[in-house]
């Protein structure tokens, strides 16, 4: 069995968003694994609703302890948008994480500059005020995925993005923390955005969360017309469709083959 691969979704969206990639990269040889945060796909929702910190945090850590004790060896995640927030967050309120992690793969993931141009700032003041009201984000409706987002995980994102800001609850500032976090040096780090992703992960947004990681060994692709690839990705199409599967994954892979160390086994 090959390198555990853990994929991770974002918001709206399931194991499903993921699930083409796992299977390419299984065919590549590595054992991949896919996870459902709580109240997604086959995950059971729980009260009260969390916001996106605890709904990402709980889940992000529970699944890699269980693929790293299963498998015996440092993990690659792959995560797309908030499933590449996820372990972040985690690294910066617990940094042993990092011992678990054999890579990082960011799909489309940035946290507080959705909102930079007035238009963008207009369209997040709207779905605050629609969320508020509904209590949730419809997005099999409003044809932004397959979930239903809750109220408290958007408004928390919203939140970041109107203010610029990465900040926890507790007043944690997830970016600066990243950034001073020193046993990132040596994790390779893979990003990718696409051209034609506008609103929720602009390229500028992905690039600027890559450039405060102090990693010594990261690769950026902007996928686009411009970059040489068949079409300016959006925020869904990046990880899942006919033309990613054909240009995207395959870097993927060979990015990850790349950067597979000797496996380490787990003490007893």
């Amino acid at each position: 069995m090959g390198d555990p691969v853990l994929l991770a979704h974002g918001t709206f969206s399931n194991h499903r968003t993921c699930g083409g990639l796992a299977r390419y990269l299984a065919s590549r040889g590595f054992d991949c694994w896919l996870i459902d945060f709580e109240g997604h796909g086959q995950s059971n929702s729980v009260e009260p609703p969390a916001d996106f910190e605890t709904l990402f945090l709980s889940g992000t850590r529970a699944a890699l302890q269980f693929v790293h004790d299963t498998s015996g060896s440092k993990v690659h995640w792959v995560g797309h948008s908030g499933g590449g927030l996820a372990p972040l967050m985690t690294m910066a309120r617990q940094p042993e994480t990092l011992d678990k992690l054999q890579s990082l793969t960011l799909l489309a993931s940035q946290a507080c500059q959705a909102g930079e141009l007035p238009s963008h700032r207009l369209i997040l003041r709207g779905f605050s005020a629609l969320t508020r009201l509904l209590g949730h984000v419809p997005a099999r409706a409003l044809k932004l995925g397959p979930d239903n987002e809750n109220a408290a995980v958007m408004l928390q994102w919203y939140g970041w993005n109107l203010s610029g800001q990465w900040t926890g609850t507790d007043g944690l500032d997830y970016s600066r923390t990243l950034s001073q976090l020193h046993n990132l040096k040596h994790l390779p780090i893979l990003t990718l955005a696409g051209s034609g992703d506008w609103f929720i992960a602009p390229t500028g947004a992905c690039r600027s969360l890559q450039s405060l990681l102090p990693s010594d060994r990261k690769t950026w692709l902007e996928c686009g017309v411009q970059g040489g690839y068949s079409e300016n990705y959006s925020h869904a199409r990046l990880v899942s469709s006919r033309s990613s599967a054909r240009e995207i994954w395959p870097r993927i892979a060979d990015w990850l083959l790349d950067n597979t160390a000797k496996r380490a086994t787990i003490p007893d």
